[in-house]
């Protein structure tokens, strides 16, 4: 409520846009993550689990889809269970389909960059070491392992270093992002300073006019009203000054 009224580049805790992108972007994860788990593949119970994992984070996208819909409230909370639901599915999927040999660490990528886009930069670090540590750790793990005959430790490293560039990337973006709204809200409220001031003048231009011709209006008045008493006291002397003459000739 007290952000209503409120332009958007001056609500810092709007999680609404970028929520609202990272819905969309995870439904087509959702798709392809549906497609590469059920494609032309032999259906255990780990794919089951898959499924399932799946459709948990589809009811879940699916409530921030009707959150978005109906207008209510994103807060950070909510923007903030749904990377963390993101990234623990794919590290689990990951866990159970094959460390460094498994396609899905792409899946990571998205994550990243959403998570970074949403929180500090801090946290994003943060979070992109986690990850980054736990796919080291199943990667030399996880069956089948890293293959250093294959010279899969090179693939590590790329990936590695991708995860880190895109969780950089997001985070400068915001920074960036931020820092444009900080300058647009300060510009916004020198606007606002600058308009009081000018309105202050002119009210004190107007009461100094007014005061002026109360001023002058009162000098008229007093003018007048001193002309007309000189004039009775001609008056009157001249009455007087009749009656004595009449006086005299009788």
């Amino acid at each position: 409520m007290q952000n209503q009224g409120l332009p958007a580049f001056a609500i810092f805790d709007d999680y609404r846009p970028t929520v609202g992108i990272a819905v969309v972007v995870r439904w087509l994860l959702l798709l392809a993550w549906f497609a590469m788990n059920n494609y032309r593949v032999e259906a255990d119970f780990f794919h089951l689990v898959l499924n399932l994992m799946g459709t948990g984070l589809a009811l879940l996208n699916a409530y921030m889809t009707w959150r978005l819909v109906t207008r209510r409230p994103i807060t950070w909370r909510h923007a903030l269970s749904l990377s963390l639901t993101d990234l623990i599915m794919i590290t689990v999927g990951l866990f159970f389909t094959g460390g460094i040999q498994n396609d899905f660490y792409v899946f990571y990528y998205p994550g990243l960059l959403g998570f970074s886009l949403m929180f500090p930069r801090r946290a994003s670090f943060a979070v992109a070491a986690i990850i980054i540590a736990l796919y080291v750790v199943m990667s030399l793990t996880v069956e089948p392992t890293l293959n250093r005959a294959e010279e899969d430790e090179k693939k590590l490293i790329v990936r590695i270093a991708t995860m880190l560039g895109i969780a950089a990337a997001g985070a400068l973006i915001t920074g960036w992002e931020r820092t444009r709204r900080r300058e647009a809200v300060a510009a916004e409220r020198r606007r606002a300073e600058e308009n009081l001031e000018l309105q202050r003048k002119a009210q004190q231009a107007e009461l100094a006019a007014l005061e002026e011709r109360t001023r002058i209006a009162r000098e008229i008045h007093d003018g007048i009203a001193q002309s007309l008493y000189m004039l009775n006291i001609s008056l009157e002397a001249c009455a007087e000054l009749a009656s004595r003459g009449q006086n005299g000739l009788q």
